[in-house]
Order: C-alpha cells, then structure tokens, then sequence
C-alpha cells in the first residue's frame, strides 16, 4: 500500500531545548532514533531518506544498519524547513506522496502509519493532506499528496509543512487516534523520562 509513498524521518534538529543529542539516548536498549528508523523501515516505500545532523558519522551509522540511507543537512541551524527541502529533493521522483516522520517520536507505530496511509489512498486525491490527531490536537507523522512537492520545496523558517497545512485547511484531513502515547516525543528531559516509562527496558 506504502509503495508508491515516499518517507523522510527528520533527524537533523539541533535539540535546543534537550542539549545534548537526544537521538542517541538509549530507550529500551537502543538508541532512540533506531525506533524510528525500525518501524518506518518495515513498510515498502517507494523510496525512503533519514535527513541528519551531528554527530553525522554516528546518525548515519543507525540509518545504515536499518538499510536506510541518509543525507547530512549542513543547514539544520537555520530551522526544520531545511531538512524538509532537502529530503524531497533527495528522493524519487513520480511519488503519489511523502510521509514526513520526526526522528525523535520513537512510539510510532506500525498500526498508526497503515491507518494514515489508508485514508491517503481512501482519499484519491494528490491534494489530500493526511494528519493524525489526539483530542484535537495534530501530530506527526503528517502525509502530504504530490501536488504539494513543490511547496514542500520550497519552505522556510522552523514551523515546517504546517505553513502548507494552515494556508489550505479544505485540503487536511484529520484522522483521530486513540493513543496519545504514539505522539510522545523527547523534546526535554522529562519528556524522555516519560517515554522510558513507557518502554520497559
């Protein structure tokens, strides 16, 4: 079903508000980025791209033993919009769509990404914008049709396709989830202790 979808996981932030580089923290045994990277790597995309900052060597080191490839954004200082643009222009062209995962939402899961992609091909429509929400509130991994690669390309600034989102609302379809522990991410440290507690080593 995913065959014709491209997916970029974003793992290129400079972690701010963590200070230390949380995709390299361990959860459950493994470095937490290697979550991301295991469950996206299960399905048959039509092609796949992990967009990564520093450090490069060991990012791009996860991203190979889960046959994913990689591409260093030397521009991640200048906001998520960089790793974006560059992920789109790393991948296939004549893709139906593009799903965009962060690197650090470890709990994503398989069930999540087959109900998104389900409602994109539901939908027939490369307009159709597919976003996961929790009690009104949206979340990633966001799934954008082929109309929009070319605006995908050509973003700007930290706030990433949610430009796209709010300036074409008719085109979003919402689909609600049940589980708000599929959205947790490691933004801070506590937020990684939250999900240390819901990974059992």
């Amino acid at each position: 079903m995913s065959n014709g979808i491209g997916a970029v996981i974003l793992a290129a932030g400079t972690a701010r508000r963590m200070g230390r580089q949380k995709l390299l923290l361990p959860l459950a045994g493994h470095p937490l980025l290697t979550h991301v990277l295991g469950i996206v790597g299960k399905f048959p995309w039509a092609d796949c791209i992990a967009v990564i900052g520093e450090p490069e060597a060991k990012l791009a080191a996860l991203c190979q033993a889960q046959a994913i490839r990689s591409v260093y954004n030397s521009k991640r200082q200048q906001g998520q919009a960089t790793s974006i643009v560059l992920g789109v222009q790393q991948l296939v062209r004549d893709l139906a769509g593009i799903m965009f995962f962060l690197g650090d939402q470890p709990l994503v899961s398989q069930a999540l990404i087959e109900t998104l992609i389900g409602h994109f091909a539901q939908s027939a429509s490369s307009k159709t914008i597919i976003v996961p929400c929790y009690q009104g509130q949206r979340y990633s991994p966001v799934l954008f049709g082929s109309y929009w690669l070319t605006a995908l390309t050509e973003l700007n600034g930290d706030t990433g396709g949610r430009q796209i989102m709010c300036a074409n609302p008719t085109q979003v379809v919402e689909v609600n989830w049940p589980e708000k522990a599929a959205f947790y991410d490691a933004d801070t440290w506590e937020d990684y202790q939250k999900l240390k507690q819901e990974i059992v080593d």
